[in-house]
Formats: C-alpha cells, sequence, structure tokens
C-alpha cells in the first residue's frame, strides 16, 4: 500500500489548519503545536512588519551589486550588520552613486525574505551621509603612506624580464592559486611554482601576509625565488581589507625581492597594490604579466635563428672570396716569387741603412773636429795670453787718456788763473785803488755806514793801514766828491 504525502496541517493531531490564524493553537497540556517553515517565516515577517515597520538607519555601505537594477547591499556599523536590498523603481530615483565603504541613511521597511531565511530592510529611499569608517581609515593611510614614499615610483623595483622560480602567497587550495597554476601552465610551464600558504582575511590575516612575506623574502636568494606573487579572489571590501593594513604594506616597502599583486578583480583596488612594485588587475593575469609568451618567445627564437642563418651565411661567402683571391695570388702559386721581392727589399733596406750610417758618422767626425778647435780656442793658457795681450792695451790706452785728461786740466786751469789775475782785487789795487773794511771786515760801500771812533781798515796793493775816524765831513755833492783815498786818511 503507497503511503499519503506529508501534509503539513495534518501535524500535531490535525490541529493546524492552513487557512485558520497563523498563531497556533495551545492543547490543554500548554505543548506548542509544531509549525512548518513557511509558517514561521510569515509569523516572523508579520511580527516585524507589525512591530517594527517603517525605520531610518545610517550605517556604512559595503558588498554593493547590482542585479538587472535592483541593488544588494549590506549595513553595517562597528558591531552589526543588516542586509539591505532597493527595487530597480526606487534606486532610478535615487540620487546618489552607491560605493563600497560610504555611509549611507536608508529609509525603509524591515521584512524577513522567507525564500533564503534573511531578515532585511526594503529600502524606498537611500541618502549619502558621508565616507564610512573603512573608506576614512583607507584614506588617512593612502595619505600618510603617499607622504612617506611608498607609492614613489623611484622606489619600485624592476620585474625580471624572465623569472625562472616564482612564490605564490595566498590560500592554499582556492581558486586564485588554481587560477594562477593554470597560467604558468599555459603561459610557460618550464617556471618553477612555490605556493606559500597564508590566511587571506579575517582578524590575523594581515599579521600572517606580512610575515610570510617577510620569511619568502629573507630566504628567497637561497631558493632561487626571483618574485614574489601576493594574490587573492574577489570578496566584499571586508573580505579584502586585510591587504589594507599598515604592517602589510610596511612589509611589502621593506622586501628586495620584486612583489606583484594580484588581489580581487579588476575594479578592487588595495593599499597593498599601490605599495606594490607591479599590480595586475586579477591573480591570473599577475601571472600572464611578467612571465614570457611561449609565442612569443617562439618567435624571437625564429627570428634570431634566421638572422643567425643569414649572418653565417655572409661569413661563409666572404671566407670563399678570400680563399678565392689567396689562391689567384702569385706568392701562392710561386713562392719563390714572394722570397726574391723580399729579399730584393731587404737588400735596398740594408744598402739605405749602411749610406746613412756612413753619413751620420761624417757627421759626427765633422762636429767632433769643429769641438776640438773650439775647445783649443777656449784652453786656459790661450785664453791668458789673449788676456795679457788686451790688459797691455788697455793699460797703455788708460795711460794716453789719462795723460791727455791732465794737459787738458792744466791747459784750464792755467787759463782761468789769468782770467783771475785780470779781473781780481789784486790787479786793481795794483793800479792805485784801495778797498776800505770797516771793524767786522765787510767793504764799506757808503760814508754814511761810518761812525766817528770807528776802527777802519785800508787795504793797498802792498799793505794794510788801520785808521780810527775822528772827524765827518759833511756830504758833499756828486760833483764835488774826491777820490775815494783821500777819506782815508787816519
Amino acid at each position: 500500500m503507497a503511503r499519503k504525502p506529508f501534509d503539513p496541517s495534518l501535524a500535531a493531531g490535525g490541529l493546524f489548519d492552513k487557512a485558520a490564524s497563523p498563531l497556533p493553537a495551545k492543547d490543554e497540556s500548554n505543548v506548542p503545536a509544531a509549525l512548518g517553515v513557511s509558517a514561521l517565516s510569515l509569523l516572523i515577517r508579520n511580527t516585524l512588519e507589525g512591530g517594527v515597520g517603517t525605520v531610518r538607519v545610517v550605517g556604512e555601505m559595503s558588498n554593493f551589486r547590482a542585479v538587472q537594477g535592483h541593488w544588494y547591499f549590506s549595513l553595517k556599523d562597528a558591531n552589526a550588520r543588516i542586509d539591505c536590498m532597493m527595487f530597480r523603481s526606487a534606486a532610478d530615483r535615487c540620487a546618489c552613486t552607491p560605493v563600497d565603504g560610504i555611509a549611507v541613511i536608508v529609509t525603509g521597511q524591515v521584512t524577513h525574505y522567507s525564500p533564503q531565511g534573511r531578515t532585511q530592510i526594503q529600502c524606498a529611499k537611500l541618502e549619502l551621509a558621508g565616507a564610512g569608517d573603512l573608506d576614512a581609515q583607507f584614506r588617512q593611510l593612502c595619505l600618510e603612506l603617499r607622504g612617506l614614499g611608498y607609492f614613489d615610483e623611484s622606489a619600485k623595483i624592476p620585474i625580471p624580464a624572465m623569472p625562472m622560480c616564482i612564490a605564490i602567497l595566498t590560500s592554499a587550495g582556492s581558486a586564485a592559486e588554481a587560477d594562477c597554476l593554470d597560467a604558468v601552465r599555459q603561459t610557460f610551464p618550464s617556471t618553477k611554482i612555490l605556493a606559500v600558504d597564508i590566511r587571506v582575511q579575517g582578524a590575523q590575516a594581515a599579521q600572517g601576509i606580512a610575515a610570510a612575506i617577510s620569511a619568502v623574502d629573507a630566504s628567497a636568494k637561497s631558493l632561487g625565488i626571483e618574485v614574489i606573487l601576493v594574490v587573492r579572489g574577489g570578496g566584499s571590501r571586508e573580505d579584502l581589507w586585510a591587504f589594507n593594513e599598515r604592517i602589510v604594506a610596511d612589509a611589502i616597502r621593506r622586501c628586495v625581492t620584486p612583489i606583484v599583486t594580484g588581489i580581487g578583480h579588476e575594479s578592487d583596488t588595495t593599499i597593498a597594490d599601490l605599495v606594490a612594485d607591479f599590480r595586475a588587475a586579477t591573480p591570473s593575469r599577475a601571472v600572464t604579466e611578467i612571465l614570457p609568451k611561449r609565442e612569443i618567445l617562439h618567435e624571437q627564437l625564429a627570428a634570431l635563428g634566421r638572422r643567425l642563418s643569414r649572418a653565417m651565411t655572409t661569413h661563409f661567402e666572404r671566407a670563399r672570396g678570400r680563399i678565392e683571391l689567396a689562391a689567384r695570388s702569385r706568392s701562392l702559386v710561386d713562392p719563390m716569387t714572394g722570397l726574391t721581392i723580399h729579399r730584393n727589399r731587404l737588400m735596398r733596406d740594408a744598402t739605405a741603412l749602411i749610406h746613412g750610417m756612413r753619413e751620420r758618422s761624417n757627421r759626427c767626425e765633422q762636429l767632433l773636429a769643429g769641438s776640438i778647435t773650439r775647445l783649443a780656442r777656449m784652453h786656459p793658457l790661450s785664453r791668458l795670453g789673449t788676456a795679457d795681450t788686451r790688459l797691455a792695451a788697455a793699460t797703455a790706452s788708460l795711460r794716453r787718456s789719462g795723460r791727455s785728461l791732465v794737459d787738458s786740466a792744466d791747459g784750464r786751469i792755467e787759463s782761468v788763473s789769468r782770467t783771475l789775475e785780470a779781473i781780481g782785487p789784486l790787479a786793481v789795487l795794483q793800479r792805485g785803488y784801495s778797498l776800505t773794511l770797516n771793524a767786522s771786515g765787510s767793504p764799506v760801500r757808503s760814508a754814511k755806514s761810518l761812525r766817528l771812533g770807528e776802527v777802519i781798515e785800508t787795504v793797498l796793493a802792498d799793505g794794510q793801514v788801520r785808521s780810527v775816524i775822528d772827524r765827518m765831513p759833511p756830504p758833499q755833492l756828486p760833483s764835488e766828491a774826491t777820490s775815494p783815498t783821500s777819506s782815508d786818511q787816519g
């Protein structure tokens, strides 16, 4: 006999009737009747909508997504989180652009979505309230790290052109790890991969990421690691927040091995991406961006092979031409011809050398003879005889010059003496004149200069006469003046 399908209305002795009120009936033993899931969901919805109703809530928007024009996101603060949804008709009227991390105020009705058992706010209005806490932390840390030079291009380490060993830091068994390994196999399968398991989200994820980066960097040289990849799949802003911590940024900054990040999707940007030496849009792109493509390498090898073939052909053709030219050379066809040419050249050089040596010897002999002659003339005895001759000639010349000078001086002295005798005072006195001197020995030029009793001296040609003036005659006219001697009477 076939069993009948389960009917919830018949549960608990058929006391629950689907058409009846949702409130369960109680039996006399106060045992609540068992409810169906749909009934309980309906009860929760009616209770929320009737008891809470329309609310106005402020919080930080996160995990935003749009599906066919409808908006789905979460509203959270430091201690709680609630899901929100907004129908397309209400979203089209919204003035602000929804972005994870902004603070918003939503107005709507608290309801319960039965198919997923989720309590949510059905939003009718959304207003911008300012940047959220996570966004503020992100911006503040960005400003601080930019001021320290963490984002400067000059601080970036160049990525090797063909890294042969890569360390991938991500969660073991994750889709990001699988994408990276697939990308390596498809791009450059000979690359060695070292996978390092890390936590990529959670309370202690940032410390683990920083410690893994430091440990891998310290062992990079010994393990041959050329590039470190830090990758993670997509997620909400909260899921990726470990890569926005300062400890991760510091670890990347201190790392001397080039670091490439591929975190989240193309639209996700973390502080780790900004500090890293190279940022890729996705985990798989992080691999394909740094590994050379096999097709490109094959083309480059083929081009190099063609260049090498052309170079070798050109080299062989030039060598063949040199061989053919050498084969036509007379020196190779008849070796004696070349030897004869070299012998003749050697003989010419030897003759020129002997001739040059003879000429040089003759010049040296001539120079030596001239030097001997000059040396003989410069001998001390020869120079002494020459000096004696020159000294005797100079002495005679000096004597003649001295005698001439003395004779000339004697003549001039005699002439001057005669002139002095002719014009001197003695000659005048010889002609009968006298000279009167006063007591001080000065010539008396006027009688007015004399006084009574004054002693005067008269100089004659043959002696002197001293007189005393005892009378002064009266002054006379010039016509009556007497001879100068008349006043010398004492």
